[in-house]
């Protein structure tokens, strides 16, 4: 069983069909969803307006450190 990341809150938004469009292919175009540019551009405001971010990480565990030092 794999756990999940705790997020609690969906904002839902209405978009310019030209809107949508643009963020969909400049989303594909940088390999990443729509979902992570537009978190990657609130976080990137939160960190120029000083908020912290502490964003959870992969536990560590024997398997995944095999061999790296």
């Amino acid at each position: 069983m794999t756990t999940k990341r705790f997020r609690p809150n969906l904002i839902h938004i209405y978009l310019h069909p030209e809107e949508d469009k643009f963020i969909k292919d400049y989303a594909e175009q940088n390999f990443v969803t729509v979902s992570e540019l537009v978190r990657g551009w609130i976080h990137e405001t939160m960190k120029r307006e000083g908020y912290e971010i502490n964003e959870p990480s992969l536990p560590e565990n024997s398997i995944t450190n095999k061999g790296v030092k």
